[in-house]
């Protein structure tokens, strides 16, 4: 059997996009080049791979067993590149880090910022999205590691190394009139509307299911947001939303910003290094690794 890469690269993302024509457009091909290369494909495996229809094209049963070895032969190849490289120059190298938030306090952006300043040829390619998103394309192979919070029952699939504990407050602005009350419940935040992620967020499935367990209403979410940005807070500080913002975010804010005790909000969230079960752990991750590690009391590892 003589498979492309080429056509097993275009099968991949027609299998990501969901259809030739956006697949082509990613790739920057036409349409009929992607069209021929799936043809060339599944001549060549012997079998139909994908049903083609108006909304787009899906895997056949067959194609869902082929896809399965796609991937591999995808992290494989991938793993063979990033290795050649290495050895070609120990100090250069590509790094895909997936992070929740771009701030510059963030602990990873200051540990691949020392990366960037200590290795002049280190290309670093940054992805920001949401936890859940990361874990997968971590466990996809799209990504080499993430830095992550995870929750309390939340379920993620890539190897995780526990970095650090986190705290989650709900912050108001300094002088809102929930900060005269000398016991705030959850009732009592009702009138108010929420800044919070949107709903895809763990975070926000987490404070939702707070809100569901103890009967109260849920909250009204009138600003959505993908991160705790300086954006996000200016609205907060100078309105009477809430939020539900990290520890490391409200001490920068104190002063502006106001943290309000209500025990059942009392959240902790575990900060966690995400890999690929099983992914070679090449130089530059490694370095990541530790310098990531070296800005927290003890890192250990779980799901191993």
């Amino acid at each position: 059997m003589n498979l492309s890469v080429a056509d097993l690269t275009a099968f991949m993302e027609v299998v990501r996009s969901g259809s030739i024509s956006r697949a082509a457009q990613h790739l920057g091909i036409t349409q009929p080049s992607v069209s021929k290369a799936m043809r060339r494909l599944e001549d060549e495996v012997g079998v139909q791979l994908l049903e083609r229809g108006l909304h787009g094209a899906r895997l056949t049963a067959d194609g869902e067993m082929f896809l399965e070895a796609a991937r591999r032969f995808e992290l494989q190849r991938f793993d063979l590149t990033r290795a050649a490289s290495e050895l070609r120059a120990r100090h250069a190298g590509l790094l895909r880090l997936g992070i929740t938030s771009p701030a510059a306090d963030n602990t990873a952006v200051i540990a691949a910022a020392e990366m960037v300043r200590k290795r002049p040829g280190l290309r670093l390619r940054l992805r920001v999205g949401k936890s859940d998103a990361l874990d997968t394309a971590v466990d996809d192979g799209e990504i080499d590691l993430a830095v992550v919070p995870s929750y309390k029952g939340q379920s993620l699939q890539s190897t995780q190394l526990q970095l650090g504990e986190d705290h989650i407050r709900v912050v108001v602005r300094q002088g809102h009139p929930l900060t005269k009350k000398p016991v705030v419940s959850l009732n009592d935040l009702t009138p108010y509307a929420w800044v919070m992620a949107p709903p895809r967020s763990a975070a926000r499935r987490h404070f939702f299911a707070i809100f569901e367990r103890n009967g109260v209403p849920m909250p009204r979410v009138a600003v959505e947001t993908e991160y705790t940005s300086e954006a996000a807070m200016g609205i907060l500080t100078s309105t009477d939303l809430l939020s539900i913002v990290p520890d490391s975010v409200v001490r920068s804010w104190l002063g502006r910003a106001t943290p309000l005790s209500i025990p059942e909000l009392a959240v902790s969230r575990t900060l966690v290094l995400l890999s690929r079960p099983g992914a070679r752990w090449s130089p530059l991750m490694t370095e990541f690794r530790e310098l990531v590690s070296s800005y927290w009391p003890k890192g250990h590892s779980s799901n191993e």
